[in-house]
């Protein structure tokens, strides 16, 4: 299909103009560049051999970004029928042609890109008996949802995806004899991200209730994962307020190092929490 409007590839993040030729995956909501396209039918498998390696304990995962991509296509579709019925659909489409959409919209268009790319990498590292990626969970009785979740053998993890631009520092505030740890991503102040995944914690943990997190010793934690933002040379992941700081690669060691829960447990935590918290 020809692109109606710029977007990014979701495999390798290529930018593509509008016009260029791609594929559009409905299920994922998401575009592929041909170049991608030709590498995946290459090397796809055989479908005998993906059938015996399918899994009798599969539940429903989630897609990447789905419910930012579905909120930003309903804006944007708004805009450009509002602008064509106000206009006209020749006057309206060269407005929309010249104008920039608004933050808000491009908002949520930005945010489902960071969601998809890191989705990808999690996939690429999802194991049954290490690591069992969920995507995109909403939480009962809330408008907010969770990007990620990974039931790990080292504990189960709440995962932000932020597709911010400029570095990442933790910087302090405080006076000569105090401390004030901040989360800065260039010159903007974005602590505020690290106070908001104690609900999404309190969420996973009423998922499993109480009782399960005592049985099996869960650690329940946090990540805020930057995509495209940029470290120092020399950066390391930190922690801020109890809450992992990094990057995908950085994330991925973390979330494959061991720990105290089998792997046979794996899948019975993640069902639960699947079940508890549905796709958004």
């Amino acid at each position: 299909m020809a692109l109606r409007r710029p977007d990014v590839c979701v495999a390798c993040g290529s930018a593509l103009d509008a016009g260029s030729r791609a594929e559009w995956n409905p299920s994922l909501k998401a575009i592929t560049c041909l170049a991608c396209v030709e590498k995946r039918t290459a090397s796809e498998p055989d479908p005998a051999s993906v059938e015996q390696r399918s899994s009798p304990t599969s539940f429903e995962r989630g897609t990447p970004g789905a419910s930012a991509r579905r909120k930003y296509e309903k804006l944007h579709d708004r805009r450009e029928e509002h602008a064509k019925q106000k206009l006209g659909r020749r006057i309206g489409g060269v407005y929309l042609a010249l104008s920039t959409e608004p933050q808000s919209t491009r908002a949520w268009g930005i945010g489902s890109k960071g969601e998809r790319r890191l989705g990808e990498y999690l996939e690429s590292i999802h194991d049954e008996s290490r690591v069992i990626v969920l995507h995109d969970r909403r939480i009962p009785g809330s408008k907010a949802n969770i990007d990620h979740i990974a039931v790990c053998r080292n504990g189960i993890y709440a995962i932000d995806a932020k597709n911010y631009a400029g570095k990442v520092q933790r910087i302090d505030r405080g006076g000569w004899f105090s401390t004030d740890l901040r989360l800065y991503v260039g010159r903007r102040d974005c602590t505020r991200l690290v106070g908001g995944m104690g609900k999404q914690i309190e969420a996973i943990r009423s998922a499993l209730g109480e009782a399960v997190v005592q049985e099996f010793e869960i650690d329940v934690k946090a990540a805020l994962c930057f995509v495209d933002a940029e470290w120092s040379l020399f950066a390391k992941p930190f922690r801020l307020n109890e809450v992992w700081v990094g990057w995908a690669k950085a994330l991925g060691e973390q979330l494959l190092a061991d720990g105290p829960l089998a792997g046979e447990h794996l899948i019975t935590l993640a069902r639960r929490v699947a079940a508890a918290l549905p796709p958004a």
